[in-house]
């Protein structure tokens, strides 16, 4: 479960992200996954499944007032499960958080220090004013979202200057551990049929540098008002040096700029003009 409003339950403690199964037959036998801020750090709770019903669960109000007392101290990571009392107890976890290792950018900003702007992916995009712009973050709010994010930093080292994506403006970090990126935010429409000479250049400079995009869908092309076409989204990208893989993503181009599904809007909401 994604796109939540971020709630407040006390000044000091605010859920960040969560991941919650809502659906059979996960609901009843997945845990769910919060990430909070508590005072200036941020912590990892996972929670059992059937402690809290779904709705608590959903609805980080109800979940804060019932949730077991946490530890203090400098922890990251702890799971709440039944205690042999029948009530919900908290045992901390030791363990090192996966992390992104691709840093090869500059500029470094904390995640926390960044205004909370809004979302357009689940607890993993959103848009907000950085340094009097406007600007895309992009976090791994969760241990599974660190592999896309690590894909999309190198591809933005390989293209860094080349004027394939938005320009690349930092690292974020949360802690000592970097888990996302900022980056330009661009001014354009989804491209469609009429572009698919630029979209074709584009994705065969790409080809050029031995990387294939992946998810070449319609959304994933930004048509500026002078015809220029960037690429975003780079999640799915993949090192390659097959002729064969290369020519296969040119040949989807047609049907991908035609499609009216809207399959892979997603993020490039935020780039579309009004």
């Amino acid at each position: 479960m994604g796109d939540v409003d971020l709630v407040t339950s006390a000044p000091d403690v605010e859920v960040l992200s969560m991941e919650v199964p809502c659906n059979a037959p996960f609901a009843d036998t997945a845990d769910s996954h919060f990430r909070m801020r508590i005072g200036k750090q941020v912590k990892y709770i996972i929670i059992e499944p059937g402690i809290f019903s779904v709705d608590v669960l959903s609805f980080p109000p109800d979940l804060l007032a019932q949730l077991p007392p946490l530890p203090a101290g400098d922890w990251v990571q702890a799971r709440v499960e039944r205690g042999v009392d029948g009530n919900p107890t908290v045992l901390l976890e030791h363990m090192a958080l996966a992390r992104v290792h691709t840093q090869w950018h500059q500029n470094r900003m904390d995640v926390l220090s960044l205004p909370r702007g809004k979302y357009v992916k689940g607890n993993n995009v959103r848009v907000l004013q950085y340094d009097s712009r406007l600007v895309i973050a992009k976090i791994a709010a969760f241990e599974w979202d660190i592999p896309r994010r690590e894909r999309e930093i190198a591809v933005y080292q390989a293209i860094d200057g080349c004027g394939l994506g938005p320009t690349f403006l930092g690292h974020l970090v949360e802690g000592d551990r970097v888990i996302g990126f900022l980056l330009e935010l661009l001014q354009g429409r989804p491209a469609g049929p009429e572009d698919l000479q630029g979209c074709l250049g584009a994705v065969q400079r790409l080809h050029a540098l031995d990387i294939v995009h992946g998810d070449p869908n319609r959304y994933n092309f930004i048509v500026s008002s002078d015809g220029t076409v960037t690429l975003i989204d780079f999640e799915n990208a993949m090192p390659c040096a097959s002729t064969e893989e290369k020519d296969q993503e040119l040949a989807t181009l047609p049907a991908q700029l035609s499609e009216e599904t809207g399959r892979g809007r997603g993020v490039s909401e935020a780039f579309l003009e009004d």
